[in-house]
C-alpha cells in the first residue's frame, strides 16, 4: 500500500515537472503573480502614449497592462499598431470588456476604464473566459 501511494507521489511530482512550462519574459517584462503570462506596466503618459506601436511582435502570453489612478473614458487606437490585440478595459467596479484591436484601424476604442491591458488576440479572451464586446 505504501508503495503504491509513493508511486502516486512520484508520478504526480513527475507529471508536474514534466508539463510545467516556464515562461521566459521580454525585456522589460515582469512574470506575472499566475506565473502563466509576462507582464509590462505603464504608468507614465509617455509610456501609454507609445504602447504596442511601431512593435513587429509582441511575445506569447505577453501582457501590456495600462495603468491610471482614477476611472475615466479612456480611447485606445491601432493606427501605428502592426499586432493584432485583445484590448480589456476595466473600469473601477471591475466591469471587464473586451474589444479586438486591428492593425493600423484608425477607428478609437473607447470605454471607462482605470485599466486597459493589451495582449496578442485571442490570449485575454481565453484566459479571462469572456467575448468580445
Amino acid at each position: 500500500m505504501q508503495l503504491k501511494i509513493l508511486g502516486i507521489i512520484f508520478f504526480n511530482l513527475f507529471a508536474i515537472h514534466l508539463f510545467a512550462s516556464e515562461i521566459n519574459c521580454s525585456e522589460g517584462f515582469s512574470l506575472g503573480i499566475d506565473k502563466k503570462s509576462c507582464m509590462k506596466f505603464l504608468t507614465t503618459d509617455e509610456a501609454r502614449k507609445k504602447g504596442l506601436m511601431f512593435q513587429e511582435k509582441l511575445e506569447p502570453n505577453h501582457e501590456l497592462h495600462f495603468l491610471w489612478s482614477d476611472s475615466k473614458y479612456r480611447c485606445m487606437w491601432m493606427k501605428n499598431t502592426i499586432i493584432a490585440i485583445d484590448i480589456l478595459f476595466i473600469d473601477d467596479d471591475k466591469n471587464f470588456i473586451l474589444e479586438q484591436g486591428q492593425p493600423y484601424s484608425k477607428k478609437k476604442i473607447c470605454h471607462e476604464a482605470k485599466v486597459v491591458i493589451e495582449a496578442n488576440k485571442g490570449e485575454l479572451l481565453r484566459k479571462y473566459n469572456l467575448i468580445y464586446e
